[in-house]
C-alpha cells in the first residue's frame, strides 16, 4: 500500500527531509501589505523573507491565508488520489489556523468523488484518508510528521499509524523563544491569545526580558521570563536535554530558527543537546522557521518540540 502524508506549510521540518520522504505541502498565502506571497517551505525564498519584509512593524501589516475547501479537495482528486492509496493530512492546531477545519470538509467532497478518479486511472477504487490536527505548532507539527515517517518506513499499516499519530499529538510539547516581542504579541492579540500580556510585552521590550511559551494540546501558555534572547534558548535546551535522558515517546527533536539554521549550532547549550541526543539514539532535525510562523512570532525566534509521556513543561 502506498502511504502519503500532506502537511500544511507552518510545518517545521528540513526540505530537505520533506523532499526526501515525500511529504506533500499545502502552501500558505501570506497577506503582506498589498503584496500576496506564497509560504512553499523553500530555504532561500524564506531567507530572503526574512531581510525584506520582516522589519517592518504595523498592527495590520501581515496575515496568513490557508488552503480553501475548494483547494484542498483539488490537491487530493488531481494528484494525491492517485499519487497515493491512504494519506494521512497533519495540520497545525486549529485554534491557530481553519486548515484543520478546511481540510476536513474537504475529506467529505473527497472521499465522495475519488472512486471515479482513480478508475479513470485504472487504479484500485479503495483509497483511504485520515485528518489529524497536531494540536500544536510550528516545530510541534513536525515532530508526528517525524514519526509518521519512520513508521511508514517501518511498513506499518494505516491504522496502527493512525492510532500511534493520535496518541503521539496527546504527548507533543513545544518551546518558543522569540527574538522581538513585537510581532509575537500583536499577532497573538488579534486572534485572542492572552500568552504574552501588553505589560509584559512593554516590560520585556524595555529591559530585553523574553518570555519562554509553552504549547501543548492546543494551549499556549508563558511558562518563564529570561533576560536575552540567549538565556532563553539555552534554558529550552537544558529543558530538552533533561527530556531526553528521562527518555522521549519517538527519536525526534525538532528545532526551527527564525533566520539561518547554523545560528541555533552555536547558540549556549546546543553541544549538550546534540551530544545527549545522540547517545541517546535521538535525531535533531534543524531547520528554518516557516515564513508563516515568523509573521506570527517574527524573526530570530527559536522553536524545539519533542514528544514526551508525563513531560512536565515547567
Amino acid at each position: 500500500m502506498r502511504i502519503g502524508i500532506v502537511v500544511d506549510s507552518a510545518c517545521d521540518l528540513p526540505r530537505d527531509f520533506l523532499t526526501e520522504n515525500d511529504v506533500r505541502i499545502m502552501p500558505i498565502t501570506l497577506r503582506i501589505g498589498d503584496l500576496l506571497i506564497e509560504d512553499r517551505r523553500d530555504p532561500e525564498e524564506t531567507q530572503a523573507f526574512y531581510v525584506r519584509h520582516l522589519d517592518r512593524k504595523s498592527e495590520d501589516f501581515a496575515e496568513s491565508i490557508p488552503y480553501s475547501v475548494e483547494q484542498i479537495e483539488s490537491l487530493f482528486l488531481e494528484r494525491l488520489v492517485l499519487d497515493y492509496d491512504y494519506v494521512f493530512c497533519l495540520t497545525i492546531t486549529s485554534t491557530r489556523s481553519p486548515i484543520f477545519d478546511h481540510a476536513m470538509k474537504a475529506s467529505r467532497g473527497i472521499l465522495g468523488r475519488y472512486k471515479t478518479v482513480r478508475s479513470a486511472s485504472g487504479l484500485p477504487e479503495r483509497f483511504g484518508l485520515a485528518v489529524v490536527s497536531t494540536r500544536n505548532l510550528f516545530t510541534g507539527q513536525a515532530v508526528p510528521v517525524a514519526e509518521a515517517v519512520r513508521l511508514i518506513r517501518a511498513g506499518g499499516t494505516p491504522s496502527d499509524i493512525g492510532k500511534r499519530l493520535r496518541e503521539l499529538v496527546e504527548q507533543t510539547h513545544t518551546y518558543l523563544v522569540p527574538a522581538d516581542l513585537f510581532h509575537i504579541y500583536r499577532r497573538a492579540s488579534k486572534k485572542g491569545d492572552k500568552s504574552l500580556s501588553w505589560g509584559s510585552y512593554t516590560l520585556g521590550s524595555w529591559l530585553d526580558v523574553k518570555p519562554i511559551l509553552h504549547c501543548h494540546r492546543d494551549v499556549t501558555t508563558t511558562i518563564d521570563k529570561v533576560r536575552g534572547f540567549e538565556a532563553g534558548a539555552e534554558q529550552i535546551f537544558v529543558k530538552a536535554v533533561k527530556r531526553v535522558r528521562d527518555g522521549l515517546d519517538t527519536p525526534y527533536i525538532c528545532i526551527s530558527y527564525g533566520g539561518q539554521p547554523e545560528v541555533v549550532r552555536g547558540l549556549p547549550g546546543y553541544a549538550v543537546l546534540a551530544e545527549t541526543a545522540s547517545g541517546h539514539g535521538a535525531e535533531i532535525l534543524v531547520s528554518p522557521m516557516s515564513k508563516t510562523a515568523a509573521v506570527n512570532v517574527g524573526p530570530g525566534a527559536m522553536s524545539l518540540a519533542f514528544a514526551a509521556s508525563g513531560h512536565c513543561p515547567n
